[in-house]
């Protein structure tokens, strides 16, 4: 078919606009991109302000959600993430980060940096990139620049790369604390040390100085909510590249600056142990008293290099290769309810005092029995479980220390297994108290034709009525009981769902010694939750027996 040279024009002219509207169109296979969550990342030393700036920078509603500190301790020992959408319709996730040189006990830098590289890659994974923005937030009311405050941007630039500097502003803080003009210079210096941000911001980055209003904080985050996503340097070398933690860029860098602090320790080690031998050669008085001075230093700096070898250890473990995902692991348990203890004493000493009226029937004194023996039952089951539990616990508590992957699974061949044993142990002791209840229930349903025949002339109605009521005060107190152990099952179900998640995740072959960041965390809770209820249970078996004495009908 021939077509006229007006018609051909006009064909190639709506395939020219055909093509237009298909390379603006949203990709097929990628729905909804206008509206995928945007996540910006804010760093930082500790105390600088970063929680500060994020709780000023989300809705007023969500405000609570951030936990500001008000000293220089810092405040934030995970990633904190806080998510809304904003006027313009926009998912945005701002996400808080541990900072490096934290002062706490178990915040290592080793720690925060595998804090800060899961979460990097898992918001950052190749088929969902989702990392729009990176805040760095620094003081400007520090009068000097140097140490910490040195090598905090140098990991920073590590973490990024060249790549990602694009998406970085550098937020400073804390302006109302210094007068304007020494502020501005101290912002000059640290845009023109090649020490500080002159490299962050000669490969793109950008600087904001920041007034402590939400209309500033909210400048920082819409301009990088225009940014398009990035994949950070870390990601690149561990996802892309298969490289490990510790011969990342990042890695490398804190591994070399612990190599120098060991160094450097050790040499005063050395010197220390001869300035020592030298005192010890002197007897006299006035050297004993500096000598022990320096014996005291001798032991605290074997400490801080037994602390520096065990951060490089914990470094060369790295991370998984797949982060733990969706797994909530920030807080513990809550911890376990003791008010069955309470009413199954209770309950027993009802049964004690109503023995003398229910006695008399022998229907009324198989219940008494009954409760008295599912009670001490139970609590032999729970001296059997604390036992269980106490072993299990001694079994992981290695496995915290040493990342043992051995005594890991050495608690998975567990016989019995906590998982199932003690779960079980609060399931039948429900299920026994609810067989007395139904016995209880189906007395009282029946009790005016059987009160009636058996009853006649022998007893009197006075008599009839208080057997009924302390039946019914019973069935009342077995009715709580059966709750509160309904109580510990939920409870216990949660403990061993996050068993069941470390033994999943956990490595299952001997020849494998590496355990995975998230499979650690749930070992820590559980662990907590074992000692938990140890403490809570421990003389349960022993008061439930004492109170049992006696009762039975």
């Amino acid at each position: 078919m021939r077509f006229g040279r007006n018609t051909k024009r006009k064909m190639e002219s709506l395939t020219v606009e055909i093509w237009r509207i298909l390379q603006n169109a949203p990709n097929s296979g990628d729905k909804n991109t206008s509206n995928k969550e945007q996540v910006i990342a804010v760093m930082g030393p500790t105390g600088v302000g970063k929680s500060s700036f994020i709780h000023n920078a989300v809705p007023p509603d969500l405000r609570t959600e951030v936990k500001v500190g008000h000293s220089l301790r810092s405040e934030t020992n995970k990633v904190q993430p806080v998510s809304w959408v904003n006027k313009d319709g926009k998912r945005v996730k701002l996400v808080d980060t541990p900072g490096f040189n934290d002062s706490r006990a178990g915040m290592s830098d080793v720690e925060v940096l595998k804090m800060i590289a899961n979460f990097l890659v898992d918001e950052c994974d190749e088929k969902k990139p989702r990392l729009t923005g990176l805040i760095y937030v620094h003081r400007i009311s520090d009068p000097r620049v140097g140490g910490t405050a040195l090598r905090n941007p140098r990991m920073f630039r590590k973490l990024c790369g060249k790549d990602s500097m694009k998406n970085v502003v550098i937020v400073t803080t804390m302006w109302d604390m210094v007068d304007k003009k020494e502020g501005e210079r101290r912002e000059q210096e640290l845009k023109s040390s090649n020490d500080l941000f002159k490299p962050l911001l000669d490969d793109g980055a950008i600087m904001i100085g920041y007034d402590r209003t939400h209309e500033c904080a909210n400048r920082v985050v819409n301009r990088l909510l225009e940014k398009g996503p990035t994949t950070p340097q870390i990601v690149q070398e561990i996802v892309n590249k298969g490289v490990v933690l510790v011969d990342t860029a990042a890695g490398t860098e804190l591994q070399s600056e612990i190599r120098e602090l060991l160094k450097k320790h050790n040499d005063e080690m050395k010197s220390l142990k001869t300035e020592v031998r030298g005192l010890k050669q002197k007897v006299p008085e006035q050297e004993r008293q500096r000598m022990n001075e320096e014996m005291q230093d001798r032991q605290r700096m074997e400490g801080v290099m037994t602390n520096l070898s065990m951060e490089l250890d914990e470094l060369k473990r790295g991370i998984p290769n797949d982060p733990p995902l969706n797994y909530e692991a920030t807080d513990n348990f809550p911890p376990p309810d003791t008010k069955c203890i309470e009413d199954c004493s209770k309950l027993l000493r009802l049964v004690k005092e109503c023995r003398s009226t229910l006695s008399p029937k022998p229907k009324y004194r198989d219940i008494a029995n009954s409760v008295v023996s599912c009670t001490v039952d139970f609590a032999d089951a729970v001296e059997k479980s604390l036992r269980s539990i106490q072993s299990a616990s001694s079994t992981l508590k290695p496995v915290l220390k040493s990342q043992d992957a051995h005594s890991l699974q050495q608690f998975m061949r567990m016989d019995p297994h906590p998982k199932t044993f003690t779960q079980g142990t609060w399931t039948k002791a429900q299920h026994d108290m609810e067989m007395v209840t139904k016995d209880i229930e189906a007395i009282l349903s029946k009790r005016g034709k059987i009160d009636k025949i058996q009853d006649g002339l022998k007893f009197n109605k006075k008599d009839k009525e208080k057997r009924i009521d302390a039946l019914k005060e019973t069935l009342k107190s077995t009715k709580e009981v059966i709750t509160d152990m309904g109580a510990m099952v939920d409870w216990w179900i949660q403990v061993t769902g996050a068993i069941k998640y470390a033994e999943d995740a956990a490595p299952h072959k001997t020849g494998d010694a590496s355990i995975a960041v998230g499979v650690m965390v749930a070992l820590t809770r559980i662990i907590d939750a074992f000692d938990a209820y140890c403490e809570a249970y421990a003389a349960c078996s022993k008061d439930l027996r004492n109170i049992a004495q006696g009762c039975s009908v």
